[in-house]
């Protein structure tokens, strides 16, 4: 068991920050005996703050992606922030929060800050929270429903290109089939072929409308 425990939090939502002190305290004793949080609402602060422990890194950081920015550092997300973060304090575990689903934003946190944990908070109460914590600090990695689902998806080369995701995009903002060559340079068949693939893909029998909900279901859109 660790003595002493060093913890980021970044939220812009203090009743989050303080639900994360909280859960950390319940954690207390079983992993470390003392536990020291900072925290921070946005990535102004949260550089602020990481500057200023550069002599006494943290352990570990919970950081949302959605904060306000802090132009003149070029942070502009709690993704920068963690990325910045695992530059200054690489031995430092990482669980990432989000509400986001879409495939870009998944992608661009797995393959460009690698966290320990990484949650969508519409997966998860404050239990599984806890869990993703715990097995964190315990060494483990912690992927919450959709993002461990995404993985999947990626692992049985389930890859949208770029135009299967305007696509869909296109066909969950209300455009018409006999239109979307007008956004797509292809031709009405070959976008055919391409929906015809798409469902086949993400297992979908129905119409066009079950085809944006099954994607947007499973994050891309």
């Amino acid at each position: 068991m660790r003595e002493n425990l060093n913890v980021l939090a970044v939220d812009d939502h203090m009743v989050v920050l303080e639900g994360y002190h909280s859960i950390f305290k319940t954690l207390e004793g079983s992993s470390f005996s003392n536990l020291s949080i900072a925290k921070a609402s946005d990535c102004k602060s949260a550089h602020k703050v990481i500057e200023a422990h550069r002599e006494n890194p943290f352990d570990a950081a919970v950081i949302d992606y959605s904060i306000p920015d802090f132009p003149e550092m070029h942070l502009t997300s709690g993704h920068d922030v963690a990325v910045y973060l695992r530059k200054v304090m690489p031995e430092c575990k990482i669980i990432m929060m989000t509400m986001h689903k879409e495939v870009e934003i998944m992608n661009s946190i797995l393959n460009n800050v690698k966290p320990e944990g990484f949650i969508n908070k519409s997966d998860c109460n404050t239990e599984e929270i806890a869990e993703c914590f715990r097995n964190v600090l315990e060494g483990n990695t912690y992927y919450s429903k959709t993002v461990a689902g995404y993985i999947q998806r990626l692992e049985k080369g389930i890859v949208l290109d770029d135009i299967d995701t305007k696509i869909i995009m296109l066909l969950s903002k209300g455009i018409k089939n006999k239109n979307l060559s007008k956004y797509i340079p292809l031709s009405d068949s070959a976008i055919e072929k391409r929906k015809y693939k798409l469902k086949k893909m993400l297992d979908v029998s129905g119409d066009d409308e079950a085809l944006v909900n099954e994607a947007r279901k499973q994050g891309y859109v």
